[in-house]
């Protein structure tokens, strides 16, 4: 009830600083985004004059960041220094969650092991996580992107190739698991075997947003998580229907993700674990080519004053 209180009042505050326009953010339908989409059903983002614009997938919210559409997005970190690499100045206000287990590479017979990869048409979204992903699964496999097949396909499709038999294998969520489980494919790899590198971040644009609404956004944030936390019956039946998930596709992607309250922010920002993951995506990013130009590892970090303290 008191952290309600304070995110009223940081609400309230803004309301009385004149900061009324509609600030928006884009998401994809991905449970570690689920915070922010359970604040919507509770009609929180409404009266924060917060919206949040989904897209079936990452793709459209890059593009609507790069088209001026958005304020902010949900993205993983390295999609976000895609869009700093090309001149777009964000901030990353918040680790949302951490990937281990919740994204996976699903095959069907006769695939076994990543060696099996080999001349065999893999599904993947290839403009955002998907061609991270994939560049590590290849690296493990000891693959060259020439030895596979690479079929571009949007996280909504990936079922539906797989069933008309486009694909042999698709980079996808947990999720999607059930479903690509029962077409006979099996999970032969998962992002438990890269720790710590895939990381969904919460980043805005600094022209856009000031720096009392970043504040009132990681309220935002922690008191939604908190109130899945401490109602997740009643939380998680919410974003089934918010989400589109069954409950064993939620409960298959929650047991994969750790999720990013204030301790875990605090403590990778306060210790210097951001800073070093930032720059060693970054710098990998850009050596496999998935940089075109470099970023600036240091820029996307929350800029500390004091008389805004981080």
């Amino acid at each position: 009830m008191r952290r309600c209180l304070l995110l009223l009042c940081c609400l309230a505050l803004l309301a009385c600083q004149g900061e009324q326009d509609e600030l928006r953010l884009g998401s994809n339908r991905w449970l570690g985004y689920a915070p922010f989409y359970l604040a919507d059903d509770l009609n929180w983002l409404e009266s924060s004059r917060i919206r949040l614009v989904e897209y079936p997938s990452a793709t459209g919210v890059l593009r609507g960041v790069r088209n001026g559409l958005l304020d902010g997005g949900l993205l993983t970190l390295d999609e976000a220094f895609k869009l700093q690499s090309e001149g777009h100045d964000l901030e990353l206000l918040l680790v949302t969650d951490i990937s281990l287990g919740a994204d996976a590479l699903y095959a069907r017979a006769p695939l076994r092991n990543l060696a099996d990869l080999r001349n065999r048409r893999i599904g993947v979204e290839n403009t955002a996580l998907g061609a991270f992903i994939l560049s590590r699964v290849l690296e493990l496999a000891e693959l060259r992107r020439d030895q596979v097949r690479i079929v571009d396909l949007p996280v909504h499709e990936h079922v539906s190739a797989m069933a008309a038999g486009r694909i042999d294998a698709v980079v996808s969520f947990a999720s999607q698991g059930p479903a690509l489980q029962a077409l006979g494919a099996r999970r032969i790899f998962d992002s438990r075997e890269l720790p710590y590198e895939i990381i969904d971040v919460l980043v805005v644009r600094r022209d856009r947003v000031s720096p009392a609404r970043r504040k009132a956004l990681q309220a935002l944030w922690y008191d939604s998580l908190r109130i899945w936390r401490e109602n997740p019956q009643n939380s998680g039946e919410r974003l089934q229907r918010r989400l589109g998930l069954d409950a064993a596709g939620l409960q298959l992607t929650r047991e994969g993700l750790l999720l990013g309250d204030a301790a875990l922010n605090r403590q990778w920002l306060e210790q210097g674990q951001l800073r070093d993951n930032l720059q060693q995506l970054h710098d990998y990013l850009l050596r496999i080519g998935l940089l075109r130009k470099p970023g600036n590892p240091d820029a996307l970090l929350p800029q500390c004053r004091e008389d805004s303290p981080c």
